[in-house]
């Protein structure tokens, strides 16, 4: 980024002194800075003053709290704990799922014959039995969603971790 060429020199040179520790600047901006700063004091002073902070953070300790390390520890450990746990549900769940599909499929054509016979046996309009077929579907459907939505307010109440994530 060039500053604006109308600029004052001192303007530039501090925006380029910044510039150079951020990002980096173009050669022609680097000759530009070098020569200006050999050439005024005041803006030598600065990049001093400026490299003198950014030296002075580098070598800066920061103490750590005893047992932070140890916590910081214990709480990824027991997150990690929480998604395994989670991924043995999720691929009971997806088990399930397809078990529950396939024996659907595998079933319809008998559960079908079945519905067209009580429905020709009761002498029930066609609509009705087709319906009692339908419920086959969904009825299984909804109790499992039940059941999950169940095991999931459990779930969270176990582990307040756990509804945070939902």
């Amino acid at each position: 980024m060039k500053p604006p060429m109308n600029d004052d020199p001192h303007n530039r040179a501090r925006r380029l002194i910044d510039m150079e520790r951020v990002e980096g600047l173009a050669r022609e901006d680097q000759r530009w800075l070098r020569d200006h700063l050999a050439a005024c004091e005041t803006c030598a002073g600065r990049a001093a003053r400026t490299e003198a902070a950014l030296r002075a953070l580098r070598t800066a300790s920061v103490s750590m709290p005893r047992g932070l390390a140890a916590a910081a520890q214990s709480t990824l450990r027991r997150r990690a704990e929480e998604l395994r746990a989670q991924h043995t549900r999720n691929v009971a769940l997806a088990i399930g799922c397809t078990l529950s599909w396939l024996f659907g499929v595998a079933s319809a054509p008998l559960v079908w014959k079945v519905c067209a016979w009580v429905g020709t046996t009761l002498d029930l309009p066609r609509v009705v039995w087709v319906l009692g077929f339908a419920a086959w579907w969904f009825i299984p459907v909804s109790a499992m969603g039940v059941v999950i939505l169940w095991l999931r307010r459990r779930w969270e109440r176990e582990s307040p971790a756990f509804g945070s994530r939902w």
